[in-house]
């Protein structure tokens, strides 16, 4: 009987290598933060300036209590509605969480250092969340047969699986690890909530592929995840197939990812009442 396998070999990805090289040594100064996470504790602060485009953060209550649902995820004891982000329990954590990632209505959201996004970026990028994403994207491409094209069998989801492990993790690095610090933005989601219509949340939840907040709390262009994702396109370049390289195809490659991050945010906009439907948490 053959036995289906995952062929990641040589000729496939002939510089994988170097990526995973690359990757490792980008993630260092990030892993020697993690190790130095009780040296600088962050006090939180209730002055939260207000994007134009957002609901404006307050210190009194979030709309529906999705704040004290977040605590109840993280097996918090506290359930205090509109309660500081705790950045040093976040760092505390060996992975990042939705409550780390994610500002609720009327939550306060202290500044972060660039070590914080540092260790925030390089935790964020394994954990359930991202590993459906991979997941997700292979088995679409598997379905309908599109890039990066491996074929249609068995081992063709498992290149494809592997590829957008790669794509990812090297986006993620980039756009939250490196260009966050360096172009002074904000990685959080800041999300609207109940209490707004529909079609609002959904346009402000995709538009945060293209604008975000700057540490001052001002809106800005997301130059760290857009720069994350030209990145992460022209990486493609060394493991995805010779028909899937190019600049043609790498532009494609960017469009796609950056489709996937709005898609994201309208993911995580709308996912406590999704969990609701499912009966996977209790309603509000």
């Amino acid at each position: 009987m053959t036995i289906a396998r995952v062929r990641l070999t040589s000729k496939t990805f002939p510089r994988i290598n170097l990526l995973v090289a690359i990757l490792a040594f980008l993630a260092s100064p990030a892993t020697y933060a993690v190790a130095q996470t009780e040296s600088a504790p962050i006090v939180a602060t209730n002055n939260i300036p207000s994007l134009p485009d957002a609901p404006g953060l307050s210190n009194g209550s979030p709309a529906n209590g999705e704040y004290s649902s977040s605590n109840n995820e993280m097996g918090n004891s506290r359930g205090a509605r509109g309660a500081a982000f705790d950045v040093a329990e976040a760092r505390r954590s060996f992975l990042a969480t939705r409550r780390d990632i994610t500002i609720y209505p009327g939550q306060s959201a202290p500044p972060l250092s660039a070590r914080d996004k540092e260790i925030l970026g390089l935790k964020q990028t394994f954990t359930l969340f991202t590993l459906i994403g991979w997941t997700t994207s292979a088995g679409y491409t598997q379905l309908v047969n599109g890039s990066p094209n491996y074929g249609t069998d068995s081992g063709a989801f498992g290149e494809r699986l592997g590829a957008a492990a790669l794509r990812n993790t090297t986006q993620n690095i980039f756009g939250n690890v490196i260009f966050a610090p360096l172009f002074h933005e904000d990685p959080r989601y800041y999300k609207m909530g109940k209490g707004h219509k529909g079609y609002n949340r959904i346009l402000y939840a995709a538009t945060r592929a293209l604008i975000t907040r700057a540490d001052d709390g001002h809106a800005t262009p997301n130059y760290s995840l857009i720069a994350g994702r030209v990145v992460g396109a022209a990486l493609s370049n060394t493991y995805y197939p010779q028909a899937n390289r190019g600049f043609g195809r790498t532009a494609e490659t960017f469009g796609t990812a950056m489709a996937g991050a709005a898609f994201g945010f309208v993911v995580t906009e709308f996912l406590d009442e999704a969990l609701q439907i499912a009966h996977l948490k209790k309603p509000e």
